[in-house]
């Protein structure tokens, strides 16, 4: 069983996703929203990367990352079993 890496920092998650980690699912606990990654020593790299201040992603990617996050917050598909890649659902 793949091991999963939860977090609700919204924009982390926008920064994983822009520089490529794969979003397998999101939900709502007591109304804070949960983003869910498979986890990997790759992503663990980025979140140490992201929180030291040193993380780089193309801008475009970025926003787009936000875009499609924002996206997911706002679909009626929670955890439905699909997964979200840049905004690209994946069955």
């Amino acid at each position: 069983m793949q091991k999963r890496y939860t977090n609700r920092d919204f924009y982390l998650s926008a920064y994983l996703v822009a520089s490529g980690c794969l979003l397998t699912g999101h939900n709502k606990e007591r109304g804070i929203t949960m983003f869910e990654f498979e986890d990997s020593e790759k992503l663990q790299e980025l979140v140490q990367t992201y929180f030291s201040m040193m993380g780089k992603v193309e801008p475009i990617a970025f926003s787009s990352a936000i875009r499609s996050l924002k996206s997911v917050l706002h679909s009626t598909d929670v955890n439905s079993g699909k997964m979200y890649n840049n905004g690209n659902d994946r069955q």
